[in-house]
C-alpha cells in the first residue's frame, strides 16, 4: 500500500529537483486567485490539495491508482495541513491524460505540468480563460507553450537559496535559443527535450487567452 509517508519521501527526495513544492504552490497561492485545479501526470503529488480546495488528478501509473485509492488518509492529511477554510474536493482520474475529459473541461483556474510530457498541449481545454499553465522545460513543454498561440508568458520562477522567487518584467529575455536553431513544435515532439536558451528560469507561467 502506498500512504502518505511515500508521498513525502516523494516530494522532499526525488519529486522536485528544485526543493520542496510547497513552496512553489504557496507563491502561486500568494499572488493568483485560484480556486480549482487540474495536474495531469501528477503521481502521487498532492501538495496543490493543500493551497486549492478543488483539484483533479490525472495520471495512468498504477502506484499513482494505489495511492489515491487511499482517499480517507489523503482527505485526513490535507485537512491537518490545508491552508483554506472551505470544504475539500479531490478527484483521481486512472487514464492517459491525453484523453478528453468533459466533465473538467473549461473548469481549471492552474493547470500543472511538471516532468510529464506536453501537457500544455493535450490538457489547456481543461483551462479555464485567463486560467493559468505552470510547466517547466525539463520535457520541452514550457517551449511548446511558448509556441502556442493560446498562451502568452506572465510571468517564471525561479528557486534560489532555498526559496521561491515571482518574477514578471524583463520576460523578453526568455526563450531566446542558445544556438542557431529554429524551436518548433515538430523539433519538440522529435526530441522530447527542452531547447538550451541564453536565459532560463526554472518554472514559467503562461495565461490562457
Amino acid at each position: 500500500m502506498i500512504s502518505i509517508k511515500d508521498y513525502e519521501d516523494y516530494i522532499q527526495k526525488s519529486g522536485d529537483n528544485f526543493g520542496y513544492r510547497y513552496g512553489l504552490f504557496k507563491i502561486l497561492n500568494d499572488n493568483f486567485t485560484m480556486y480549482t485545479v487540474s495536474y495531469p501526470g501528477s503521481y502521487i503529488d498532492i501538495t496543490p490539495s493543500l493551497f486549492f480546495p478543488k483539484t483533479y488528478y490525472i495520471d495512468s501509473d498504477k502506484k499513482a491508482k494505489k495511492f489515491f485509492s487511499n482517499k480517507k488518509e489523503i482527505i485526513d492529511y490535507i485537512e491537518e495541513n490545508k491552508t483554506y477554510n472551505e470544504a475539500t474536493t479531490l478527484r483521481y482520474y486512472h487514464e492517459d491524460y491525453r484523453k478528453k475529459f468533459d466533465d473538467i473541461t473549461n473548469s481549471s483556474d492552474l493547470l500543472i505540468s511538471l516532468y510529464a510530457g506536453f501537457i500544455s498541449k493535450y490538457c489547456k481545454a481543461l483551462l479555464k480563460k485567463n486560467g493559468v499553465l505552470i510547466t517547466n522545460n525539463s520535457h520541452g513543454d514550457a517551449s511548446m507553450a511558448k509556441l502556442d498561440n493560446d498562451f502568452r508568458l506572465i510571468g517564471v520562477v525561479n528557486y534560489q537559496n532555498k526559496k521561491y522567487y515571482l518574477k514578471t518584467e524583463n520576460l523578453d529575455e526568455y526563450f531566446i535559443p542558445k544556438r542557431n536553431i529554429s524551436v518548433t513544435k515538430e523539433l519538440l515532439e522529435k526530441t522530447n527535450r527542452g531547447v538550451g536558451y541564453t536565459k532560463s528560469a526554472n518554472y514559467y507561467l503562461f495565461m490562457k487567452n
